[in-house]
């Protein structure tokens, strides 16, 4: 039952399923990968981690409109913004030039997720791939602050191919693709939410 109830909600957020290995849309290259490890239905809140300080001002605007989008989405799942012992870190990067990379090829997230409630044993398969992302990419990486490892990331290609340009479409543009893959509210939201209405 409790299966079948994370499963039906998973998809109110966004109904565009994707896979956990890379896929196009246009010129564009997305995609994400999960760590077996992950506790996801046990997160509840989150903060970031701070980045080294950079000279060009442009790049630290970019870095703050992401940190924001970033922080909306998370906050839409539900989840809470805290500084104190966060149960997530949230880092990411913005990647100028293309760049080569290692997935994982991995049964689709929300099917993994509803499956497996609990974390299991970091001995399951990891079938590394070589993922080439062009145009620029987004890198957006969910660490478990008390374990100190990476559960999930997400990335995306084509995020800008001006690292001056003072539009925002494309980082939100970007936020939204990763974040689509990672369709998982925060612990008991969902259920809070219902009684509430």
């Amino acid at each position: 039952m409790k299966n079948r109830y994370y499963l039906s909600h998973l998809f109110l957020l966004l109904l565009a399923g994707t896979l956990s290995s890379c896929l196009g849309f246009g010129n564009h290259k997305f995609g994400s990968d999960y760590s077996y490890s992950g506790a996801f239905h046990k997160y509840k809140t989150f903060n970031f981690i701070t980045h080294a300080s950079e000279n060009d001002s442009a790049t630290l605007q970019n870095y703050e409109v992401i940190k924001k989008y970033i922080r909306e989405r998370l906050e839409m799942q539900g989840y809470e913004y805290s500084e104190q012992k966060p149960d997530l870190l949230v880092s990411y990067y913005i990647y100028y030039n293309d760049l080569n990379m290692k997935g994982y090829e991995q049964e689709e997230f929300d099917i993994w997720l509803v499956n497996n409630e609990e974390p299991t044993a970091e001995h399951e398969a990891y079938r590394p791939i070589k993922v080439y992302m062009t145009q620029g990419t987004l890198l957006v990486t969910l660490l478990d602050h008390k374990k100190q490892n990476a559960v999930w990331q997400g990335y995306t290609s084509g995020v800008m191919a001006d690292p001056s340009s003072e539009s925002t479409a494309y980082l939100n543009r970007a936020v939204r693709t990763i974040f689509d893959q990672y369709r998982v509210f925060r612990k008991g939201y969902l259920r809070d939410h219902s009684n509430s209405n």
